[in-house]
């Protein structure tokens, strides 16, 4: 692996950074399915789980966006028929046969996007930042606000 062309830079900064370009990359790739960074990360998360509750969408895609954004763009996806309740009357979504068929193809499209933002990138090493940055997330959160 090469060494950061800006190495002084804090890690916060390549956090952002990071984050920053997935979303302008997934916007731009996703875009072709009619899809911003966060519907596909919605979809992506009622395919994974094969359902879940509004108040389980925000809690897990919350670093995205805020809860009313979530919320709205949930209610967007309902009226555009991709996803629906899982029963009569349920708190639960689930995809819809169209929403089904929308996340595959959107799927194909976000796998290049992974594929080119960890290219150069080995196993292992992916595994460890990823460690690493769940310490971080767990260190901070265990810190006892003073405010």
């Amino acid at each position: 692996m090469t060494q950061p062309k800006k190495p002084h830079l804090p890690i916060g900064y390549w956090i952002k950074k990071a984050d920053e370009l997935l979303t302008e990359r997934i916007n731009e790739v996703q875009r072709a399915n009619g899809l911003t960074r966060t519907e596909w990360q919605i979809l992506n998360s009622l395919h994974e789980t094969s359902g879940a509750t509004k108040a389980e969408i925000v809690e897990l895609l919350r670093p995205f966006a805020s809860a009313a954004a979530l919320e709205a763009t949930v209610d967007q996806l309902i009226q555009s028929g991709l996803v629906e309740a899982q029963q009569s009357g349920s708190a639960r979504v689930q995809l819809t046969a169209q929403g089904r068929d929308l996340h595959a193809r959107a799927l194909e499209v976000q796998q290049s996007i992974r594929r080119q933002a960890v290219q150069g990138i080995t196993d292992a090493d992916y595994v460890t930042t990823v460690r690493v940055l769940q310490q971080i997330v767990e260190n901070l959160s265990a810190m006892k606000r003073t405010d």
